[in-house]
């Protein structure tokens, strides 16, 4: 019996039920759509994979799957060097079933010597050579391309002081709310971090001739990516990925994922992107209370250095809410992030940069 890698992604030939465990007297949590494509994690000795769909992992029967097979490399282009976006295994072979080296770290530039036929790169490491996957790498390709993405904390991303972030996710409801909450963090020097999603911007462009993000910006207040949909970018590719990253949302060097889920291949977006993933170390869960005090109160709770989450549809974004969030925390002796007055840091509030600083002037 000869061994055979295990597929990193399979599409559905049929509406195929999710399963609690590898069989069908498992229970059913979801069923998946006909030409649904689904990471796979692992494999049952009966053939059902591992998988992940909409925030839930579960096993598929492998007799109504596809595998997808990665798209073959372009002749005659073959790059110099790769970035690993995961910490990646070095192997004797261009496959899962070639034994393990070492596992190189996430962010490590490697110089290629061969590409086999699957896409999989031969690379040195550490005095060894071996191949690595091409699905957890990106290509740098000199002139033209991104940026590097600034190296910063994930849960609290360019924020180094002992001040807490308040960043809020998605769309306002109104352009009023937006406006008087903007202009409320300018007038009691708040800065706050914005996050709309591409379909939100373009929205109140078509329908009031506005640019939520300029708006912010105008404010002293700081804007990031949050794609362009809001889809759960685990369930696309690192390229489809990007294309959310880099449409018609914001377009900077730090973003939040949608759900906050991330995988290797989510990081290979951002990476291609040239975008740092920041996300939160507090989550208010807003959008699960749908109340104005309890979410206030999870806020007010904040510690030094935080990047609290909310969301612009929700209670957290009004005037009265950040008055008492930054009362609250006042009297703890914890600060919010202050508006951006310029890299100076004095007088009046200013434009904040599109692209964010490596250290938050907060």
């Amino acid at each position: 019996m000869v061994a055979t890698a295990l597929p990193s992604k399979v599409k559905t030939t049929a509406n195929l039920n999710l399963r609690t465990g590898s069989s069908t007297a498992h229970r059913r949590l979801v069923t998946i759509p006909k030409g649904t494509t689904v990471k796979v994690t692992a494999r049952a000795a009966n053939g059902w994979y591992k998988v992940g769909y909409a925030g839930r992992t579960g096993w598929i029967s492998n007799k109504y799957v596809s595998i997808v097979r990665s798209a073959a490399p372009a002749p005659g282009r073959l790059p110099a060097t790769v970035r690993t976006t995961a910490g990646l295994n070095l192997r004797t072979g261009p496959s899962t079933a070639y034994a393990v080296l070492v596992t190189i770290p996430r962010g490590t530039t490697l110089k290629v010597s061969a590409r086999a036929s699957n896409g999989w790169y031969k690379v040195g490491y550490a005095g060894r050579t071996g191949w690595v996957s091409n699905t957890y790498v990106t290509i740098s390709t000199g002139s033209g391309s991104s940026p590097s993405a600034p190296r910063a904390p994930q849960s609290t991303g360019p924020n180094r002081t002992s001040r807490v972030v308040l960043t809020f996710d998605d769309c306002p409801r109104t352009l009023g709310s937006f406006t008087a909450t903007i202009k409320y963090a300018a007038d009691h020097n708040m800065g706050l971090v914005i996050a709309p999603t591409g379909n939100c911007l373009s929205s109140f462009r078509a329908r009031y001739g506005v640019d939520l993000a300029a708006l912010a910006r105008a404010k002293g207040q700081w804007v990031i990516n949050h794609s362009v949909s809001h889809p759960d970018l685990r369930r696309l590719s690192c390229a489809a990925a990007a294309a959310q990253l880099g449409g018609s949302g914001v377009r900077t060097n730090f973003g939040r994922p949608p759900f906050g889920a991330i995988d290797a291949s989510v990081r290979c977006a951002y990476d291609r992107v040239g975008m740092a993933i920041w996300t939160w170390s507090r989550d208010t869960l807003d959008w699960s209370v749908k109340s104005k005090s309890i979410t206030v109160a999870r806020a007010s709770a904040a510690r030094p250095g935080d990047t609290v989450l909310m969301h612009m549809q929700w209670q957290g974004f009004a005037p009265d809410s950040l008055r008492q969030i930054k009362a609250n925390l006042a009297k703890r002796g914890v600060g919010v992030c202050r508006a951006y007055h310029g890299s100076d840091g004095v007088g009046v509030v200013a434009r904040t940069p599109v692209r964010l600083p490596a250290s938050l002037p907060c």
